[in-house]
């Protein structure tokens, strides 16, 4: 096991951190070791993938960063129109989205160009355009740290919510090393979402144009992490209650309502370009992006401190006018 010092700012889509402690991991085995000297020696582990939804303090000495490089996928046919597909932890979402679309399976297209490896996908349950992990997920298997023995999780024991599951709920006591997927051979698509819907009466429709749409649109909203560090999506959007929708809606006529179950998902983007007024904002070195207020934006040199002050304003003001809270998506290691 080779312990290194290393920079997490370099291991942050928004280049934020202080120095640390890695442990490189691209095999089950190394990866238990790996976690047994954490254990030994007293340290809070955190695993890093591609850094795409994370950010880090200045002072991370207690603890010890696992990078995943475990590696591989396999398929399995079974029926006429099923495949399952099992990829481990330390390999690229998007890549694994991709090989599903040449291959013509059906299931994840509407998840493409989200960034990040295989192994973060069911810790944030990621969702977008009408489908979400949970929709597709058979099972996870993980490194259970109080026994360190490979566990094998259904997708009901996954305990999935919007953007929540097990792995949040329960931070540290998993580590994912694979995850297995059921997509189908057969066409079919969701296209509920905005621009997806301009799809629905399109004959013939093949999965690539689906994926294609997706790409541009994200593409369009989203600035490039490498041009400018950001980590996506900062916040998640609201979910509250009927009444409380209308309630809202007598405030803001045009406030935008998403049905979610019994109650409303409203778009963080609106409430940061609306009611806090922030669209485009910038406070020295943090800002959100002009064209997607949901994406902070470190223009410069911006600390942990920085970005922390700066979205804590942005939640203040929303909760004041609205009553509402909003709660970061990203992963703030400290």
């Amino acid at each position: 096991m080779e312990i290194n010092t290393v920079s997490l700012k370099n291991y942050s889509s928004l280049r934020v951190g202080g120095e640390g402690k890695m442990v490189v991991v691209t095999t089950t085995i190394e990866l238990v070791e790996t976690l047994m000297y954490a254990k030994q020696t007293s340290k809070h582990v955190h695993i890093i993938g591609e850094g795409t939804n994370t950010f880090f303090g200045d002072d991370l000495s207690r603890m010890l960063f696992i990078k995943m490089e475990i590696k591989g996928i396999s398929l399995e046919e079974f029926g006429n129109n099923e495949c399952t597909v099992t990829a481990y932890a330390g390999e690229n979402w998007d890549d694994l989205v991709k090989m599903s679309v040449e291959k013509n399976l059906w299931g994840i297209e509407n998840l493409s160009a989200i960034p990040g490896t295989v192994g973060a996908t069911p810790v944030q349950n990621i969702g977008a355009y009408g489908v979400e992990l949970r929709d597709v997920l058979v099972s996870v298997s993980a490194i259970d740290t109080s026994t360190f023995d490979l566990v094998e999780i259904s997708n009901e024991a996954c305990l999935f919510g919007y953007r929540d599951s097990r792995f949040k709920q329960e931070k540290g006591r998993y580590i994912i090393v694979s995850v297995t997927l059921q997509l189908s051979k057969q066409a079919c698509p969701v296209l509920t979402y905005k621009p997806l819907n301009s799809l629905i009466t399109k004959e013939d429709l093949v999965i690539s144009e689906v994926q294609d749409l997706v790409v541009a649109t994200r593409k369009a909203k989203l600035p490039d992490y490498i041009k400018f560090p950001n980590t996506g999506s900062f916040f998640k959007n609201c979910v509250v209650s009927s009444s409380q929708a209308e309630g809202l809606r007598t405030q803001y006529p045009d406030i935008k309502l998403i049905e979610h179950g019994e109650g409303y998902k409203i778009p963080a983007a609106w409430l940061i370009e609306h009611v806090a007024e922030a669209k485009g904002l910038r406070v020295g070195d943090v800002g959100t992006w002009p064209d997607q207020p949901l994406v902070l934006v470190n223009y410069g040199e911006a600390s942990a401190a920085d970005v922390i002050h700066f979205s804590q304003k942005i939640i203040t003001s929303i909760h004041e006018v609205t009553g509402l809270t909003l709660e970061r998506e990203v992963n703030f290691v400290h």
